[in-house]
């Protein structure tokens, strides 16, 4: 063999290991990014900047008598807000305490109440510190009362009993009846349409309103409670409550509902601090 041919194959050898070599090294960096990118699956929505976002800061109460599927289908919705950027530049964090007191509430800029397993309220709840809950929402802070929440949260229960009163202008009626009811809702809080809801109702009340409340959506229905309001907002102190007879959260589920009234009572001042998301 001539002298030129080997130093030719020398040359074709060199390539073929020089371009191995390169294959070795971009081999892992390729399977690290599949990985990576099959990792991120349904959560590619997330901004790994969360700076870039307003958080809000909910607290689920989700101790004795709190129906488990309530809570669960809670944080559902607020998982879906977040990954469907429903409150543009908010992301909603969440977590959930069996008891509520000033330490649990700490940190927290709305508390939710939700629909209970065992009763119509949670007024005898002994994990439950009612001055330090008032005091919560006087300060500046929000309350979303759903079905046991609402009963609870109102003044007055019409021949049952007198409630936290953290919606000082709303009157209960007890609507005990169960399944799915329509319901139309208002221009406020950015509810979906006003053209009639289906949505879960569950013993939840039916609610008469006083002085400055803004009525989210009413009954609509041929039933005795036709007209009466089925979801409210009032204030308290300095901060904001919602009452809700009836369960967003639950099939058929509105989470954009949900979120939006958690919204208008997070639109309280805080400190120096006022954050309008949404007209009332």
């Amino acid at each position: 063999m001539s002298k030129g041919k080997r130093s030719l194959k020398r040359k074709d050898g060199f390539r073929k290991d020089r371009d191995m070599g390169k294959i070795k090294i971009l081999f892992p960096l390729i399977v690290l990014l599949i990985i990576l990118n099959l990792a991120l699956g349904d959560d590619s929505w997330k901004d790994t900047n969360q700076s870039n976002f307003h958080h809000i800061n909910v607290l689920i109460y989700s101790g004795s008598g709190t129906s488990d599927n309530c809570v669960y289908q809670i944080e559902n919705c607020l998982e879906q807000a977040n990954k469907e950027n429903y409150i543009s530049g908010v992301r909603f964090t969440y977590n959930t305490s069996n008891i509520i007191n000033n330490n649990s509430l700490s940190g927290y800029d709305v508390v939710i109440m939700p629909g209970s397993s065992e009763g119509y309220d949670y007024l005898d709840n002994e994990d439950i510190n009612e001055s330090d809950l008032k005091n919560y929402i006087a300060s500046g802070k929000g309350f979303l009362g759903i079905c046991a929440g609402a009963y609870s949260g109102a003044e007055y229960t019409e021949n049952w009993y007198s409630g936290w009163g953290v919606a000082p202008n709303v009157i209960n009626q007890p609507y005990l009846e169960t399944g799915n009811v329509t319901i139309k809702t208002t221009s406020a809080g950015n509810l979906e349409n006003n053209d009639g809801e289906w949505i879960s109702h569950i013993n939840g009340p039916a609610m008469t309103t006083y002085s400055d409340v803004v009525t989210f959506a009413t009954y609509n229905e041929n039933s005795s409670y036709q007209g009466y309001a089925a979801i409210v907002g009032d204030h308290y102190g300095e901060g904001r409550s919602v009452l809700s007879g009836v369960h967003p959260e639950l099939n058929p589920q509105h989470a954009e509902m949900l979120v939006n009234l958690i919204i208008w009572a997070y639109n309280g001042t805080y400190g120096n601090n006022t954050y309008n998301v949404t007209s009332n």
